[in-house]
């Protein structure tokens, strides 16, 4: 499969955080699915090497920031109510809990990792937002076709 979608003329696309041009890890090269951060920086904001200015979480390497901006959040953006219901959770309720947080493709396209086309979402906001506007949908033009042998 891994060949099939170079073949076809594909190619991964890049880490969402701002400074980073590596590609990203692949979930499932069965149904081409891509995480949105490369292996540095997913194990960099995991591992928690990284220094926060002002609110903003900067990865670093031996030490030394290095130039690159972690974008997934460590709160549901949805605290808002933007989406048209409010996060039950709240803003700061998810401390020790970051797993339980999913970053969101607005536009619909798994492959568009630019930040402003990112939002992190908890599972709950996701999930419903998924089913509210279709997302789960075969039918939407932007639904992930899968790949047969």
């Amino acid at each position: 499969m891994k060949q099939k979608f170079f073949d076809e003329g594909h190619t991964v696309p890049k880490c969402v955080n701002p400074g980073c041009d590596r590609e990203c890890v692949a979930r499932n090269w069965g149904n081409w699915s891509f995480k949105s951060e490369c292996s540095r920086c997913m194990t960099a904001r995991k591992q928690k090497r990284y220094v926060e200015c002002d609110g903003v979480k900067y990865i670093t390497y031996r030490g030394k920031e290095i130039g690159i901006t972690i974008h997934k959040k460590d709160y549901c953006e949805n605290h808002n109510g933007h989406l048209g219901f409010s996060c039950p959770v709240p803003r700061d309720g998810w401390i020790g809990f970051e797993s339980g947080l999913d970053l969101d493709h607005v536009n619909g396209n798994h492959y568009d990792n630019t930040p402003e086309n990112v939002k992190t979402y908890c599972k709950l906001c996701h999930g419903r937002k998924s089913i509210l506007e279709g997302d789960c949908s075969s039918h939407k033009d932007s639904a992930r076709t899968f790949n047969t042998l």
